[in-house]
């Protein structure tokens, strides 16, 4: 991949990405008569009741905070009052659905009413509106709203807004819009891995199954979905859920990145620092489910929850780290890791800072859909590393087969050029050795019985048979016409002299051929030798024809004969095999078809020019 195509793909990413942050952004962006109130806090360190609260808060009457408020990790509640302003039939929201504890007062000219008490400590059954976030409706009465809000231990940020209530459902719907969205795209990216993992039979769908599950798990817990439809009554958990799902979803990551580098049949390389991270993540999700979070104090879970947010950054410098190790093996399958790690650590980063005082526009978005916007872009492009992992295995498989089969090929090459050299050697030696032993028994015989006629005659006679047998033999195992004419010109010669020996009639005829490798030609010659000793031993046949043609680069052999035939799922005999090695050395096929009138054969081989 060129440095042009993979900056094309490199924009693409990075267009759709930013695309899909800017759609849920205005889709999910208030309407203009939504109101961000204007408040003031106190932290209660003191615990104060809620007349001392108001009377701190009225006394600090410092510069008041605008729809936000952001104090991060902090050890005690705070105290939030909102001046009354014209609100006629609204609803007050706090955008936050894991504070820990929530009640509202409603503040009278000369009392403080309660009026709502909620948070994931409680269960979910007893909010007012069927929905993660917290809705209280505003008293027109009231000289304002005084909450304490309690999330002691943990990072704390508070998205006020005033809502009319005809904006109510229509904010809800589209809230659950997106939400399906994302749901449906993770569901597919699901399904997808399931059925490839079991099609392909690779593990690695497995894990990156498990990855996308743990995340999207997170993500629903993020949004406090899965405490209003999956665990509303198991308080204990709701304000686990987070941190127990962001730390095995970084545990499949691991998995998912040690298995994506490596090849089939092999052994990960550099995977300990990756199995330390894992064990300590699993450690700490065991030490996050035993304890109990509420009857902790919060210092203690300010700094858990602080160090548990390190150990995410660390798994991400791991798998960076991991990731650089195996670039040189890697190169291609790389980038996509790259890419998909670049869009998750942006928004990791900026939820990790956002739990830190920060207070800008960007959080409040940021943390409610950011991480599934990241989550979602990285699964979607891992999907598509995932598979050109198999394009770049099946490139890499293909190649290793291609060099076994030129091996192969070099080799039976070799096999054939030592066979036809043994067969010439023997050829000659024949020939030239002992033919011309038996034609000088043959004229030492013929002067040493010259006084006996009919005992000279019988003798010359067998003599000259044997030497005839002996340079059919010698031909037979290399005909000299073969490698110096052609394998026409042998083909004829062969014929000629089996016509005269044979009490069959073999008719050839011989398209025009090119000159092929010694190899292909011999092979092609030792087919038809086979044959025909097939057809003297076995058919009973009187006539037979031979025909040999080339046609659209292929050469094309047919033998048929008139005799008794034969079962031809039954060729396992030593002939048989010789010519389905050869065929094969020739990248050819055979077919058969065979009755009690005859035979035909025809074999297709490739040309090797």
């Amino acid at each position: 991949m060129n440095f042009y195509k993979k900056s094309i793909i490199a924009a693409v990413v990075s267009l759709l990405f930013v695309s899909l942050t800017f759609i849920v952004y205005q889709f999910t962006k208030a309407p203009a008569n939504v109101v961000k109130p204007v408040f003031f806090v106190t932290p209660d360190s003191l615990h104060l009741s809620p007349r001392e609260a108001l009377l701190k808060i009225s006394n600090e009457k410092g510069q008041g905070k605008k729809g936000f408020f952001n104090p991060g990790f902090s050890n005690h509640p705070w105290w939030v009052f909102i001046p009354a302003g014209e609100y006629p039939n609204s609803w007050l929201q706090v955008a936050n659905p894991h504070i820990n504890i929530l009640r509202i007062y409603t503040v009278q000219e000369d009392s403080i009413v309660f009026g709502y008490q909620s948070g994931d400590y409680y269960p979910f059954r007893e909010r007012l509106v069927k929905d993660p976030d917290f809705w209280f409706p505003i008293s027109a009465n009231s000289t304002g709203l005084l909450l304490k809000i309690d999330k002691s231990g943990e990072s704390l940020f508070v998205p006020l807004s005033i809502i009319p209530e005809k904006e109510m459902i229509g904010i809800l719907a589209d809230q659950k819009a997106v939400y399906g969205f994302f749901a449906g795209w993770f569901l597919f990216l699901i399904v997808l891995n399931i059925f490839l993992g079991i099609s392909l039979k690779e593990q690695i769908h497995f894990y990156y199954t498990l990855y996308v599950a743990t995340s999207v798990l997170w993500m629903i817990s993020n949004w406090g979905i899965g405490f209003q439809y999956i665990w509303p009554e198991n308080t204990d958990f709701a304000s686990k859920s987070r941190p127990v799902f962001a730390s095995l979803s970084f545990v499949f990551m691991l998995e998912l990145c040690k298995r994506f580098f490596t090849r089939p049949n092999q052994l990960p390389q550099y995977t300990m620092p990756l199995r330390f991270f894992q064990l300590l993540l699993l450690a700490l999700i065991g030490v996050l489910l035993l304890a109990r979070v509420p009857e902790q104090p919060g210092i203690w879970r300010s700094v858990f929850l602080a160090g548990l947010s390190f150990v995410w950054l660390g798994t991400i410098f791991v798998i960076a780290i991991y990731i650089y190790k195996n670039y040189k093996y890697f190169k291609t399958l790389t980038h996509f890791f790259v890419a998909a790690l670049s869009i998750l650590m942006v928004f990791a980063v900026m939820n990790i800072l956002a739990q830190f005082n920060v207070e800008a526009d960007w959080v409040i978005f940021v943390g409610k859909y950011g991480s599934a916007i990241g989550i979602l872009s990285e699964s979607t492009i891992l999907s598509f590393g995932l598979s050109r992992r198999y394009d770049y295995y099946k490139k890499e498989k293909e190649a290793v087969q291609y060099a076994l089969e030129t091996e192969k090929s070099l080799l039976a090459d070799r096999l054939i050029q030592v066979q036809e050299e043994e067969r010439s050697r023997l050829a000659r030696e024949l020939h030239d050795g002992m033919g011309g032993l038996l034609g000088s028994i043959r004229i030492g015989a013929f002067h040493q019985l010259k006084d006996a006629g009919e005992a000279q005659h019988w003798i010359d006679k067998q003599l000259e048979d044997a030497i005839e047998d002996l340079r059919n033999i010698a031909h037979d195992l290399m005909p000299v016409q073969l490698q110096e004419k052609g394998l026409v010109h042998a083909l004829e010669k062969t014929i000629s002299r089996w016509n005269a020996a044979n009490d069959f009639v073999i008719h050839l005829h011989c398209g025009s051929l090119h000159r092929y490798p010694l190899s292909v030609e011999a092979g092609i010659y030792r087919i038809v030798t086979e044959l025909l000793y097939n057809v003297k031993k076995h058919a009973a046949a009187t006539e037979v024809f031979l025909s040999v043609w080339e046609e659209e680069k292929k050469i094309f052999l047919m033998v048929e004969d008139n005799g008794k035939g034969f079962d031809p799922d039954n060729t396992e005999g030593l002939g048989w095999k010789n010519i389905r090695y050869r065929v094969q050395y020739l990248d050819g096929k055979v077919s058969i078809d065979s009755n009690e009138k005859g035979t035909t054969i025809i074999i297709e081989v490739t040309q090797k020019q």
